[in-house]
């Protein structure tokens, strides 16, 4: 199943976007970054939370302080030298983010939402750690409803598709300086 099948969903203006977003979560469609390479699965769900057209951190105010350090650690996860201690990286942001969810409600603005995506990214940068495979599907479905809860419905549609179209046809390569920037060991 590619996610030419969730693009062609998404296209269809008779499909409701909730019943899109379902579909994903239950793999009755195709999630973005959970096939391919994990490099380029990792930065595209680093785009998910900061791309500057599509991603959450342009939908929703106010959580870059949230989303960017976890876009950071998605993209040097996706890089084959690691920093030794990027397992107590990702669990530095697990608790901060986790007391930020407890001050929202869901489906109230969309932060709670964007805070759950987070969430679920660092719980895969976790599982990732301990050598264990991650789908990015709950990450992405959070994702996905923030969209919806903080924008229009027509909008909504546009912003998703965007993301796909990039997940499918990517315009930029995800080699980075990270590695450099962090002090990466081998």
């Amino acid at each position: 199943m590619t996610t030419h099948r969730l693009l062609d969903e998404l296209n269809n203006p008779h499909h409701p976007l909730p019943d899109i977003i379902y579909g994903i979560s239950t793999g009755a469609l195709p999630s973005p970054a959970s096939t391919g390479l994990p490099a380029e699965r990792w930065q595209w769900l680093a785009d998910l939370l900061t791309h500057p057209r599509w991603g959450l951190t342009a939908i929703v105010d106010g959580l870059d302080h949230v989303c960017a350090p976890v876009a950071r650690l998605c993209q040097l996860t996706a890089h084959p030298i690691h920093p030794l201690n990027v397992r107590e990286l990702w669990a530095a942001e697990q608790l901060p983010t986790t007391e930020l969810i407890a001050a929202h409600s869901p489906h109230e603005d969309g932060h709670w939402e964007v805070l759950n995506t987070a969430l679920e990214l660092i719980t895969d940068g976790l599982d990732h750690c301990h050598g264990l495979e991650t789908s990015g599907i709950e990450a992405v479905t959070s994702a996905f409803t923030a969209v919806l809860t903080a924008q229009d419905p027509a909008t909504s549609r546009t912003t998703i598709t965007a993301a796909v179209e990039h997940w499918i046809h990517p315009t930029r390569t995800t080699t980075s300086s990270i590695s450099m920037q962090l002090g990466a060991a081998s």
